[in-house]
This record gives C-alpha cells, structure tokens and sequence, in this order.
C-alpha cells in the first residue's frame, strides 16, 4: 500500500511539472490552489500535498508570501551537488563518467573559442601546470588542485550558469582515477597546448587535443 501511495504521488508531481510547462509557468508565477489542482488532477488532496511537498523538497516550489504556491529560482549550484552526491555513492561505470566528461569539456569549447579574452587565456595559464616530479603528499594534493582547477576554470569561462554548477562534477571524475607523474608532466603539456590553440581561436584544434588528452584515461 505504501508504494501505491509513492506511486501515486509521483504521478501528481509529474502531473504539475507537465502543467507548469504546459500553462508557460515562469518563476514566481502562482500554482493553482491544492483544492483546484485536486480538482484538475482528479486526485486526492492528500497527493496533491505529497507532490508539493516533493516539489519544495527539490527546490523547484517555494510557499509564496501571501499564500499559494509559486516557482521557485532554481540553484543548479544545489542541484548539481546532489546530482554529484549520487555519482559519487553509486556504482557509475567509469567509461561512462569519462564520455560524459567528454561531451562536456568538448561542448564548452566550442562556448568560448570565439569570445575567450587575453585575461582569461593569462587566468588558465596560471593553473595550466599540473605536473608533478614525485609522489609527496604536497605534490599530489597540487596536481590534483591544479588539473581540477584548470577543468572547472573553462567552464567558468562559458558564462553558463547550467555548466558553471555543474564544473564540480568534475571532480567526482578527479576522485575516480590516480595518474602517474609521468602522466601528470604529459597533462600539464596538453592543458598548454590546449590554451594555445584556443588563443588562435582554433576550435578543431583545441578539440583534437582535448579529446586526445581524455581518452588517455581510457587505459588507466
């Protein structure tokens, strides 16, 4: 009986998400009161509470100021966090993470190639070298910081909010693999070629590269 009862409520929840895109809902727009939704939905009040409680739990409703209930602003920050969370506990194939990272990191360079400045090319350069000479817990801890920072730092640039937050993903992928340093002074090498080919404003080049210097982790 509980799990009809769940079940229930997640049909009322995408009932409400279909009907805010339906209906062209923005943020702060009002939702119909819980008695016109039961009404509308031809579900009890008790689901139709459920649902919004479920809704406000993920951040996407919010109670208004003068009763009723509206959209909310929604953090990616917070949603890319839980989302990270969830990676981090489950049982994600590794190959998986790494297309991801893939058609992320690939994506983003085609955001920036045409409109990246000659302040932010002087910004990945500072962080570009994430070479590491032996195996102390210093150095390991700065290439780390270092190869994470340079990632996170392309996408910052984008000016994407939706890639923005979701930069820390990354670093899920980072805690998922150790690299030598051999491979850390071969990294660090790419990150500058990288940077010069997008000061040339070389799209296909600073993508051949990047491919190149991902799929390398296919073999670790």
């Amino acid at each position: 009986m509980i799990f009809d009862n769940k079940d229930k409520t997640q049909t009322v929840v995408n009932k409400i998400m279909s009907y805010m895109v339906e209906k062209n809902l923005k943020v702060n727009d009002k939702l119909p009161s819980e008695e016109e939704m039961t009404e509308c939905f031809n579900v009890s009040r008790v689901c139709v509470r459920e649902a919004l409680r479920g809704l406000k739990f993920l951040g996407l409703v919010e109670a208004g100021t003068r009763g009723g209930t509206r959209i909310k602003q929604m953090d990616f920050t917070v949603l890319a966090q839980a989302l990270g969370f969830q990676i981090a506990i489950s049982d994600v194939s590794y190959y998986k993470l790494l297309e991801a990272r893939l058609s992320i990191e690939l994506g983003v360079l085609e955001i920036i190639s045409k409109k990246i400045t000659p302040l932010q090319i002087t910004q990945l350069r500072s962080v570009a070298d994430c070479a590491r000479y032996d195996n102390s817990i210093t150095e390991i801890e700065r290439n780390y910081q270092r190869d994470c920072e340079f990632h996170r730092l392309l996408l910052t640039i984008s000016d994407n909010e939706m890639l923005i937050s979701f930069s820390r993903l990354l670093e899920i992928f980072f805690t998922r693999r150790t690299s030598s340093c051999e491979a850390s002074q071969a990294a660090a090498i790419d990150h500058k070629n990288i940077i010069d080919a997008l000061e040339q404003h070389n799209l296909e080049l600073a993508r051949g590269i990047m491919r190149s210097h991902l799929e390398k982790y296919k073999g670790e």
